[in-house]
């Protein structure tokens, strides 16, 4: 439950990580959860109270993320239409692969955990079964 929830958390960031202005994030019943907000090149996500609950900095192909005390959580690596994810320690925790408006993820054995399909009215987060996890817009 702690990699799919971690592989989820990841994918959310991900996605918002390079967003051009604030973004708000929804539930899978569209409460509102979060928001992420572009500064350069540093995002900083905060929850529905809008306290603080981390950064990501992208640098290049690679995006590293912290915790809302700064301390560097994992990092993506991005390589074509492919990124893949580590923790802090370096260790994969996972990969997307992007192909027009569809994002696949994959858990560190190669197991689809999740999708994103982006539409002109923003993108739709889905766990490997199909179920809708959350909207960002």
């Amino acid at each position: 439950m702690t990699r799919i929830l971690t592989t989820i958390i990841i994918l959310l960031l991900t996605s918002i990580a390079f967003c051009d202005e604030r973004e708000t994030i929804r539930d899978a019943t569209g409460k509102v959860v979060g928001t992420a907000t572009t500064n350069g090149n540093k995002t900083t996500y905060r929850d529905a109270t809008g306290k603080t609950t981390g950064t990501t900095t992208k640098d290049g192909n690679r995006t590293v993320y912290r915790d809302a005390t700064g301390k560097t959580v994992g990092t993506a690596t991005e390589s074509g239409n492919r990124t893949t994810y580590r923790d802090a320690t370096g260790k994969t925790i996972g990969t997307a692969t992007e192909s027009g408006n569809r994002t696949t993820y994959r858990d560190s054995s190669g197991k689809t955990s999740g999708t994103a399909t982006t539409t002109g009215s923003g993108t739709i987060y889905r766990d490997a079964t199909g179920k809708t996890l959350g909207t960002k817009k």
